[in-house]
Order: C-alpha cells, then sequence, then structure tokens
C-alpha cells in the first residue's frame, strides 16, 4: 500500500503538478462562485511557483544541501569491498524500439560502479532496480565488466526494496560461497588483478557484515543510506557517490539562473521527490 501511495504522489506532487492542481482548483473555484478575484490570485501564485522550481538559482536552495557534505572519491581512492551495488534509475531500455540501453543524466552512476571494478575495489556488482536487467547490464558490459561479474538483483521498485532485496542476495550468495567469501566469488573475473575480499566487521548477531560501497547519485545518498541503514542492517556501507549534478550545475552563477528553464525544472523537480521521500520516510515509516 505504502508503494501505491509512494508511486501515485510522486507522480502528481511535484512543482508541475501541484501548480496544474492549483489552476485547476482555482478554475472551479471561480466558475463556482462566479467570481475571478481568487483564482487570479491562484494564477498569480502558480505562475511565481513554477518560475522559482524552473530556475538554476532555485537549484542552489534545494539541491546544493542533498550534495552537500558528500565529496567524490576517485575510484583509485576507494577502499576494496566485498561488492559494489548500483542503485538503478539513470537507465532506461526498450529494445523493441531502440536496440541500446537509453542513458539519462544519472547514468553517471553506472560509470563510476565501472570504474570502481575496473579499479579492483569489489569482484563483482550488483546492479539493483527492476529492468536494469535490460538497461545498466549492457553498458556495464560496454564498459568492461564481464558478465561472470554482475549480480544483479532486478525486481526492487524503489530505494526501500532496493536495501531490502540487496541484503536478501547478498546473504545468500555469501551462504552459498561457505561464509568465507566475497558474493559471486565463485565465478570472479578473468583477470591476473583480481582484486580480495575487504575485510568485514562484526554484526549484531555475531555474524560478519559484508562491506559494501553503495553507488548513487549524491542528491539520492542521504535518502538511500537511510533506507539502507534501516532495511539492510547486515550491511557495512561504505558511500560512493556520483552525479553531482546540481554542484555543476551551479559552479557559476549567472544572472540568466534566475529565468526559468526546462532542464531546470526537471532537475529541481527530481529534487523536490527527493526531498518529499526522505521526510516521508523519516515521518511515516518509523
Amino acid at each position: 500500500m505504502f508503494y501505491l501511495i509512494n508511486k501515485v504522489v510522486g507522480a502528481v506532487v511535484n512543482p508541475l503538478g501541484l501548480a496544474l492542481i492549483a489552476l485547476v482548483l482555482g478554475a472551479a473555484w471561480g466558475a463556482w462562485r462566479r467570481s475571478w478575484r481568487v483564482p487570479g490570485w491562484i494564477a498569480l501564485a502558480s505562475v511565481v511557483w513554477l518560475w522559482t522550481w524552473g530556475t538554476n538559482a532555485w537549484t542552489r536552495v534545494v539541491g546544493l544541501p542533498l550534495e552537500r557534505g558528500w565529496e567524490l572519491v576517485k575510484a583509485e581512492d576507494a577502499p576494496v569491498c566485498d561488492a559494489i551495488v548500483l542503485l538503478g534509475g539513470g537507465m532506461s531500455a526498450a529494445p523493441a524500439a531502440y536496440p541500446y540501453a537509453d542513458m539519462h543524466s544519472a547514468a553517471d552512476r553506472v560509470w563510476h560502479a565501472a570504474r570502481l571494478y575496473r579499479a579492483g575495489k569489489a569482484p563483482v556488482v550488483v546492479p539493483t532496480g527492476f529492468g536494469d536487467r535490460e538497461s545498466t547490464v549492457p553498458l556495464l558490459r560496454d564498459l568492461g565488466v564481464p558478465q561472470n561479474a554482475i549480480v544483479g538483483e532486478y525486481a526492487a521498485r524503489n530505494t526501500e526494496e532496493n536495501a531490502r532485496f540487496v541484503q536478501r542476495l547478498l546473504n545468500a550468495e555469501g551462504a552459498a560461497a561457505g561464509g568465507s567469501r566475497a558474493p559471486g566469488a565463485g565465478a570472479q573475473p578473468n583477470r591476473a588483478d583480481a582484486p580480495r575480499t575487504g575485510e568485514r566487521c562484526a554484526s549484531q548477531d555475531g555474524g560478519a557484515k559484508r562491506r559494501v560501497l553503495l553507488v548513487t547519485s549524491a542528491w539520492h545518498m542521504k535518502r538511500a543510506l537511510l533506507m539502507y541503514r534501516r532495511y539492510a542492517p547486515n550491511l557495512e556501507i561504505v558511500p560512493a557517490p556520483a552525479d553531482f549534478d546540481c554542484t555543476v550545475a551551479t559552479a557559476r552563477f549567472e544572472l540568466r539562473h534566475l529565468l526559468p528553464t526546462t532542464d531546470d525544472l526537471a532537475r529541481n523537480g527530481y529534487m523536490f521527490k527527493e526531498l518529499l521521500g526522505y521526510w516521508g520516510y523519516r515521518l511515516l515509516r518509523r
């Protein structure tokens, strides 16, 4: 039920959706009361609202705080871990229409996961997300990650399920390996410099936590960590943020950044959704 509510709210409760709802309600009010004073104010407020959310300047207000505190760790400087967990969302695919995966701005996640693998930081990459088999995996292969080093989870529909399902998958892989090897270690990459398993720390039940590099967009990392710490307590998470979209977009300020654009409205819409999702889980999913 929460998943359905989350998707419905996410589709409607965004800057553009709220402005359209306000305009429709204002028009209905005006038709009912035969007065257009209130609808006029609503229309003006909607224009100001959309203008604000459509500017690069507003990205500095809603986007930069989400990315602040996360620093890009170069692949060669990252610690050695048991697996690289790659959150989906940066790719899509429609093989019948186009044979190659379509990359969104968040596809930087896939590139960074491949960099970490090629730097020898884990023996496997775990792409997680519904549809990632068709979208993310082909790009990972193109970037040099062999098929036998990809242990995917392709059922998760949101970040909460990413955490739950990845923990289950890695626990099952570890158990199948006898608990002494990294997940997927039975299918090591055919490389002379294949990485060794990273150190593990004790879990609350006396077992061994599997140490994973968590790769997602910098603006999504705060919520991703909340989900993984709550729903995947048997994993030791090492943040490996990529896709510093807001930081790059606001690297320099120009007067034109006070004018709205469709690109900025789309970016800020993601930030709106991210803030809504984070605080929704903090307040409603205790």
